[in-house]
């Protein structure tokens, strides 16, 4: 058949229009978002009681309780293997006694970066917001700590208390800070055995157990997290099966909660109209090199610190807090360290422990890229 000039234009600009329909159409298709609420998918968005660590939670609350009646709490170790939700749980409980009240201060204390009784005393002067430090001998501090505590009531919680060299410190609060409950967190329950009999029958202490998730309790957390995030038939029952089981072989909810995200988008951005197995395969090899993050909206002091942090790498965390403080922060040390545990816990930075060095052990901290 012939062909004029102008037939071929038109079937030139006909097959233009059919290809920018089709193009179109594919863009339509990929704007129908299978997420309905990508924020719940951020490992830092939680509610009030961390799933699956209720009991825990409300164990530990009770041990704090009678500070509220102007009563010494309860003494409690907390001990489990690590990455399963120990000091988080705390973290959870403390947030909520700051939004409850200001007569009971809670000072959060990592006995492997201050190992020794003079570290301690030094790390809850620096929280008490107490400046005058210098040529001050251990005894001397803990003396200042119970003038600015007994105003008040104290939650000391002691993280990798196994760590500590001596534990004099516990001595002390025990036995001068007189409405106190002291918070004990290691995954070593053993080892505190051989903790001095004395101290001991002195502090009497509560045990709470957090056992590492089961595939139950795993597949809770991620489908809870589904129905929240995505729309209703997002995802067929075999991608969920294969995320939760891979979910607990790593041993890790914030790489299932980045699995979801990343297999969410690899469908969507495939015009798929449900995440398949498939989607999820595609993002397992990847799964340790992504970062794990949190919200991408994080508050403008945590903005500020990780600015820091990046403009600062290999900084130890009080000499950040001081960089702080000189850019004009007014936070307490204890709110800036729990910050950039945060920011460690969803993988923003990288906090490495150093042995040794003139100030002893203590803990940089890197940005991750």
């Amino acid at each position: 058949m012939h062909l004029t000039t102008r037939q071929k234009l038109f079937i030139g600009i006909a097959d233009i229009n059919f290809l920018q329909m089709a193009l179109f159409k594919n863009m339509l298709q990929s704007g129908e978002s299978l997420v309905k609420n990508e924020q719940v998918l951020d490992f830092d968005y939680q509610p009030k009681l961390v799933k699956f660590r209720e009991s825990q939670q409300f164990a530990i609350a009770d041990c704090m309780k009678p500070l509220f009646n102007n009563k010494t709490g309860s003494n409690v170790l907390i001990f489990g293997s690590s990455g399963i939700g120990k000091t988080l749980a705390c973290n959870h409980v403390i947030t909520e006694l700051e939004q409850e009240t200001d007569l009971v201060l809670p000072v959060y204390v990592n006995c492997w970066e201050h190992n020794t009784t003079y570290k301690v005393a030094m790390c809850i002067c620096q929280q008490l917001d107490y400046p005058f430090t210098q040529n001050k001998k251990g005894i001397e501090l803990f003396e200042v700590i119970a003038e600015n505590m007994n105003q008040k009531s104290g939650v000391f919680i002691f993280d990798e208390i196994d760590k500590a060299e001596d534990l004099d410190f516990l001595y002390f609060i025990n036995q001068k800070i007189l409405r106190n409950c002291i918070v004990l967190i290691t995954n070593y329950k053993d080892k505190l055995f051989g903790m001095d009999t004395r101290l001991r029958s002195r502090l009497f202490l509560d045990f709470i157990e957090f056992k590492k998730y089961t595939l139950e309790e795993t597949e809770g957390i991620l489908r809870e997290r589904i129905d929240f995030a995505f729309f209703p038939e997002a995802w067929s029952k075999e991608a969920v099966d294969l995320a939760c089981q891979k979910t607990f072989e790593l041993g890790d909810i914030r790489c299932g909660l980045l699995m979801l995200r990343k297999a969410g988008k690899t469908a969507e951005d495939e015009g798929a109209l449900k995440v398949e197995p498939c989607h999820v395969e595609k993002i397992l090899s990847k799964v340790d090199k992504y970062s794990v993050k949190g919200s991408s909206d994080l508050d403008k002091e945590t903005r500020d610190i990780l600015h820091l942090i990046k403009a600062n790498g290999g900084k130890t965390t009080f000499e950040l807090f001081e960089m702080y403080q000189k850019n004009g922060g007014t936070q307490v040390y204890r709110t800036i360290y729990r910050k950039i545990k945060t920011l460690e816990m969803n993988k923003y930075v990288l906090v490495e422990k150093v042995f040794g060095g003139k100030n002893g052990n203590t803990s940089t901290v890197q940005y991750m890229k």
